[in-house]
């Protein structure tokens, strides 16, 4: 008995005047009634709120951790299926055998770095190896074969010592044997350790997510011609049910996922901003304190209000002006401070870096992508605090990536759009967090930092580095350029996300009649959802919003990617059948 076809028209219901003209009344108005209303409870008592959303990340890490784990190894290897299996992977995005894509190779890589984690990378590259290097997996499991060899000698740690300390101060005095393997903070040891753990976090995990819900939006709508929208990739599943409520709370949870995904990226980005602004301009209202400077809300809120104005004028704009041109112009700065670092930092020790830890990276990445540990122990409290912090933050900020990716990749294979999107922006960040990491840390091991990078905050190493590599007017111009950089960066994100939320509640259009007045509510709206969080308790306020977020769209990725296999399935069982 042959199959019956694909499905290949929604019925998505949108309303043909007035100000939701062209637009899911039912979609748009819970979306903002939904944040809306998390604006005003925040806002009713904001340490209790702030208390809540802690509590509630709390609740997440301790019971979600193996959850989050599996989830994300699950992408990968659908993901990875969907591009390497040979006929999968030969499917085009798009119903027209000549059709050739919108966006060049240089802009559409361009434009997949900047909306991906380009804002990130500007932190993180500088300060997770450093970070890791004081403290990874490795450390903690070799602090625990130490107490225990301290145990079996006798040796009792006193009161309030460091192990480590401790542990070299007798083998140093020769009462203890030196125990091979042990990897020991802040030195050569934990090398391996510090770059391996930042790939995991930045690497395939991230990409393979993206490009997941990317693949699946950009399958359903240019392949069978459905709306661009997210219940669509589940109609092998559930069919044309999804023209109803069970569609619009797919959606619905897009639209949210996305706010707070994006909140997670900005926040992030704002604090490197003013951190930045601090650095080379020395106001002190911007930080708390002078010696460990940390941003204040004032600072942050001001940051936001700038970002904010020039994303809702960018997004106003369209695709193909304001994003594509600022994407390339960060993309241009990004490879100007890149190569400032190839050449001008350790650029011998980086690339050393780079090949080991790519290598140790790809040997131990199924055993790091499938290890769950108890959250109680040590162990677990590093990977609730790193890793699945990043799972929920790809999750979260995966319909926003995904929906975008899918908007610019029409006419693309399956395999080209994974190779790429996948491959090539995990390669790119680990470089960047090889040479900018890498000189951080070299800094710091040939002891010229002395401690100072170190003990800086995660937002202000990168500009802690440029002013240890350059005389002071030098570390002000390029730390400018940081600053620059990452306001291109905060812009092209914030308008990617209102584009993105647009065309959710349009039920997968991508020009709207009312468009831009919808843009601008939206952007109001992202903008308060911000600044609420930000009064709440800051930066992990945002995280513990984006947390939860981040839970009903795991789900909703997980149906994305049976119902992608069984497309792929039952088309090529199609084509025998012809």
């Amino acid at each position: 008995m042959p199959i019956r076809p694909p499905l290949t028209e929604l019925n998505i219901k949108t309303h043909d005047k007035g100000f939701y003209k062209g637009f899911n009344r039912i979609v748009t108005i819970t979306s903002k009634i939904l944040v809306t209303l998390v604006v005003i409870w925040i806002l009713s008592d904001i340490d209790r709120s702030g208390a809540i959303l802690d509590n509630m990340k709390n609740w997440s890490y301790t019971n979600l951790n193996s959850y989050y784990t599996y989830s994300v190894a699950f992408y990968i290897l659908v993901c990875l299926t969907a591009i390497l299996w040979p006929s999968f992977g030969r499917t085009k995005l798009g119903s027209d055998p000549n059709g050739k894509p919108e966006f060049s190779n240089f802009s559409w890589f361009s434009m997949i770095f900047g909306a991906g984690i380009g804002i990130g990378v500007l932190t993180y590259s500088a300060a997770e190896p450093i970070w890791h290097l004081a403290n990874n997996p490795d450390t903690i499991m070799s602090k625990e074969i130490i107490i225990s060899a301290l145990n079996a000698n006798g040796l009792k740690l006193p009161q309030g010592a460091d192990v480590f300390n401790f542990y070299q101060d007798q083998v140093a005095a020769s009462t203890l044997t030196a125990i091979d393997g042990v990897v020991l903070p802040k030195t050569e040891s934990a090398l391996d350790a510090a770059f391996r753990y930042s790939f995991l976090h930045w690497g395939i995990s991230a990409w393979a997510t993206y490009c997941l819900v990317g693949i699946c939006l950009a399958y359903f709508s240019y392949s069978r011609g459905l709306p661009l929208t997210m219940r669509s990739a589940l109609t092998p599943l559930f069919g044309r049910h999804l023209e109803g409520l069970l569609g619009h709370i797919i959606d619905i949870s897009a639209v949210i996922a996305t706010i707070f995904g994006i909140a997670q990226t900005i926040g992030i980005g704002l604090s490197s901003f003013a951190s930045g602004l601090y650095s080379i301009t020395g106001i002190t209202w911007l930080v708390t304190n002078t010696n460990n400077p940390e941003p204040t809300t004032g600072a942050l809120l001001l940051s936001l209000f700038v970002v904010m104005c020039l994303a809702m004028i960018s997004a106003l704009s369209g695709v193909g002006r304001g994003v594509k041109w600022l994407s390339n112009i960060n993309m241009v700065l990004s490879f100007s401070l890149l190569a400032f670092f190839l050449i001008f930092g350790a650029s011998m020790f980086a690339l050393e870096m780079l090949g080991k830890g790519i290598f140790t990276y790809v040997v131990h990445l199924p055993a790091m992508v499938f290890t769950v540990w108890e959250p109680n122990t040590e162990l677990g409290s590093w990977q609730t605090s790193w890793s699945i912090f990043y799972w929920a933050w790809w999750i979260a900020f995966a319909p926003f990536v995904g929906m975008f990716l899918a908007r610019i990749s029409k006419n693309r294979t399956i395999r080209e759009f994974g190779l790429i999107g996948i491959v090539a922006p995990s390669l790119t960040l680990f470089v960047w967090f090889s040479f900018i990491g890498g000189t951080g840390i070299d800094l710091e091991l040939s002891g010229i930092a002395g401690g100072k990078i170190f003990e800086s905050g995660l937002t202000a190493q990168l500009f802690e580095i440029i002013g240890f590599m350059l005389e002071p007017m030098m570390a002000k111009i390029l730390s400018a350029m940081v600053v620059v950089l990452l306001l291109t960066y905060l812009v092209t994100s914030a308008d990617s996300a209102l584009l993105v939320v647009n065309m959710l509640n349009a039920g997968g259009e991508v020009e709207v009649e009312n468009g831009q007045k919808h843009i601008i509510v939206w952007g109001l709206a992202l903008a308060s959802v911000i600044a609420a969080l930000l009064l709440a308790g800051g930066l992990n306020a945002i995280t513990s919003a984006m947390i939860i977020a981040a839970i009903p769209f795991s789900l909703i990725i997980i149906l994305m990617a049976v119902s992608l296999l069984k497309a792929l399935i039952l088309d090529g069982v199609r084509k025998r059948e012809k």
